[in-house]
């Protein structure tokens, strides 16, 4: 199967964007961020498995983003590239995989738009064990750009890789009981200059369905 699809996307400044104090970036006079956004894509669906290969070209006018000291609004922004996902089932497996590569820019400079990586990938698999489901995710993320907090000056942002693991156990037919472990090997990364990121953590849910 073949697509086509295009469309225009609005985002206003939130009240923090503009209103928030000096030192974390607020701007009063930042205007409403609008796009156009373009995507070409092929699906391809058989014996349980599913394929998407998507072109994307996203054109941003006043795109709103942060460039220490301030939030601003950046006149001409274009962000295109690739998707790639695959998922499948094999019996009680199951796989999922996605992978982007993209060109965050500013058009007018060709500088990258800070905070954006150029490439992301996951790959997530999960097997059922009767009323066990255990499963286990790779995130990956390449560098990206950003401002140094002190000194203003630019840096770059390590890539990294995150390892997480899921457990549920089905109690009846209503009932789920569900473990998660974000960030197994306690990765030490940033996605903001000078903003830690949470290390190793433990989530335990209780679900019930009627």
């Amino acid at each position: 199967r073949a697509t086509a699809a295009i469309g225009n996307a609005f985002k206003a400044p939130t009240f923090l964007d503009m209103y928030a104090p000096a030192a974390w970036g607020g701007n009063p006079n930042l205007h409403p961020e609008r796009a156009q956004n373009r995507e070409v894509a092929l699906h391809y669906v058989a014996n349980r498995q599913h394929v998407d290969v998507v072109y994307f070209d996203n054109r941003i006018r006043d795109l709103i983003a942060y460039q220490f000291p301030l939030t601003v609004n950046i006149n001409q922004a274009r962000i295109n590239g690739w998707e790639l996902e695959y998922a499948g089932e094999f019996g009680d497996t199951r796989v999922k995989a996605n992978l982007t590569l993209q060109n965050p820019r500013d058009t007018n400079t060709g500088t990258l738009l800070t905070r954006r990586a150029r490439e992301h990938a996951s790959i997530v698999a999960s097997h059922d064990f009767g009323t066990w489901n255990m499963g286990a995710e790779l995130q990956h993320s390449g560098a990206r750009a950003d401002s140094d907090i002190n000194t203003f000056s630019p840096v770059t942002l390590s890539g990294y890789q995150v390892f997480n693991l899921t457990a549920q156990y089905r109690m009846d037919k209503g009932l789920t009981i569900s473990a998660r472990i974000d960030n197994l090997f306690n990765h030490d990364y940033m996605l903001a200059h000078g903003y830690n990121t949470l290390g190793r953590t433990l989530f335990v849910g209780l679900n019930y369905r009627q």
